[in-house]
C-alpha cells in the first residue's frame, strides 16, 4: 500500500505538469485513451486553460465529448488534422467578456442594431445614388451618341441629296446638251442631204445650172413632168429652146388624177390643175380588180387616154391571160388601160377581166401603175 501512493503521486503530477496529449487513432477508437484526455481536460479547467483540438473532423465531435467526459465546462477549439489521431493542446482561453446588465445589453443591442441600420441605409443609399448616377451617366451618353449619331446620318443624307442633286443636274445638262448637240447633228445632216438631192436634181435634170424660178401648184401646165426626192419637188417643162427647170412651191397630192405617174418618183401633168375645185384621187385599191372598157365620155376613159393615149381613143381591148412581160397597167376607177411598147411603137388596150393586183407577177411603179414582170400573169 505504501508502495502504490508514491508512484500515484508520481503519476498525477507528471499529468499535471503535461501541456499536450498525442493519443494515435487505435486508442481512441478503442477508448485506451480516453483517461489521458479526461486527465489533460481536468488540468485545463483547473489551469482556466482552454483545449486546442487537432484530429480529424469526422472525430471532432466524439473528441469534445471525451474531453467534457473530463471536464465539463472546458473550453475547446477544433482544428482539422490529416491523419488519425488526436493532439490535444493547452492553451489560454479568450478572455471572457466582462457581464453587463440585461437593461444595458439591451441598449448596447439597440445602439448596435440602429447603427448598423443606418448604416445599411446610409450604404443602400450610396448605392442607389450610385445607380442612379450611373444610370443618369448612360442615358445621357445614350444622348449623346443618339444626337451624334443623328447628326452623322443627317449630314450623310444631306450630302447624298447634294450629290444626288448635282448628279441630276449633271445628267440632265449632260442629256440637254446631247440632246442639243444630236438635234443641231441631224439638222445638219438633213440639212446636207437636202442639199446633196437639191444639187443631185439640178445635175441630172438642169445641167447643174440654178433653177430657173419657183413654181406654185396651180402655175403647173399640161406636159410639164413633176420630179420628187423626198420632200423635194422640181418641174421640167419644154421651153422654146431648152428645158427648163423650177422648184416646186406649195402643197400637191401626187394621187390627183391631173398627174399620171411616169416611173419611180415622176409624173406627168395631163392638164392644169384648178387648185379651188375638189381634188379627184386616182384609186389605190388593191386585191382583185374587176377591169371593163371604159363607156364614152366617162371621165376615168378620158383621164387614162389622156395622160398614157395623149387623148387619142383607145378601141382594142385585152384578158389578164394575155399581159406581157414589160406591160405598164394603169387603174383609175374600176378601169384598166395597159401601154406595151412594141418596137419603137407603143401600143394601148383596155383591160377586161379580172386581175389580182397583189400577185408576185406585178410590180406597182407608184400610184396606180403596174408593172407585169413575167408572161404568166393570171
Amino acid at each position: 500500500m505504501y508502495k502504490f501512493i508514491p508512484l500515484a503521486a508520481l503519476f498525477l503530477a507528471s499529468a499535471a505538469l503535461a501541456q499536450q496529449v498525442d493519443v494515435n487513432g487505435k486508442d481512441f477508437l478503442s477508448g485506451a485513451g480516453d483517461a489521458k484526455l479526461a486527465a489533460i481536460a481536468q488540468q485545463a479547467a483547473a489551469a482556466g486553460k482552454a483545449l486546442e483540438v487537432t484530429a480529424p473532423d469526422y472525430w471532432q465531435a466524439k473528441v469534445a465529448a471525451k474531453l467534457h467526459a473530463g471536464a465539463t465546462g472546458v473550453m475547446i477549439k477544433a482544428s482539422d488534422g490529416f491523419f488519425e489521431n488526436v493532439l490535444v493542446k493547452v492553451v489560454d482561453a479568450v478572455p471572457a467578456k466582462p457581464t453587463v446588465s440585461n437593461a444595458d445589453a439591451q441598449a448596447a443591442k439597440a445602439v448596435a442594431e440602429k447603427a448598423a441600420a443606418q448604416k445599411t441605409a446610409e450604404e443602400k443609399a450610396a448605392q442607389e445614388r450610385a445607380a442612379a448616377e450611373k444610370a443618369a451617366a448612360e442615358r445621357a451618353a445614350a444622348q449623346a451618341a443618339a444626337a451624334k449619331a443623328a447628326a452623322e446620318k443627317a449630314a450623310a443624307e444631306k450630302a447624298a441629296a447634294e450629290k444626288a442633286a448635282a448628279d441630276k443636274a449633271a445628267a440632265e445638262k449632260a442629256a440637254a446638251e446631247k440632246a442639243a448637240a444630236d438635234k443641231a447633228a441631224a439638222e445638219k445632216a438633213a440639212a446636207d442631204r437636202r442639199a446633196a438631192m437639191r444639187n443631185g436634181m439640178l445635175k441630172n435634170l438642169n445641167d447643174g445650172r440654178p433653177a430657173d424660178g419657183d413654181l406654185q401648184v396651180g402655175q403647173l401646165l399640161a406636159g410639164d413632168v413633176v420630179y420628187v426626192n423626198g420632200d423635194l419637188r422640181g418641174v421640167v417643162r419644154r421651153g422654146s429652146s431648152r428645158l427648163q427647170f423650177y422648184w416646186l412651191r406649195g402643197d400637191l397630192n401626187l394621187d390627183r388624177i391631173e398627174l399620171s405617174p411616169n416611173g419611180e418618183g415622176r409624173y406627168k401633168i395631163v392638164r392644169p390643175i384648178d387648185t379651188g375645185a375638189a381634188p379627184v384621187l386616182r384609186t389605190h385599191a388593191g386585191g382583185m380588180l374587176t377591169a371593163a372598157v371604159p363607156s364614152a365620155g366617162s371621165a376615168a376613159r378620158k383621164s387614162l387616154q389622156d395622160a398614157y393615149a395623149e387623148g387619142r381613143d383607145i378601141a382594142d381591148t385585152l384578158a389578164p391571160t394575155d399581159l406581157r412581160q414589160g406591160d405598164i397597167v394603169y387603174t383609175r376607177e374600176g378601169v384598166a388601160l395597159v401601154v406595151r411598147r412594141a418596137g419603137g411603137q407603143l401600143a394601148r388596150f383596155w383591160l377586161v377581166g379580172t386581175l389580182d393586183l397583189g400577185q408576185i407577177g406585178l410590180q406597182k411603179q407608184g400610184g396606180n401603175a403596174y408593172k407585169v414582170l413575167s408572161d404568166t400573169i393570171k
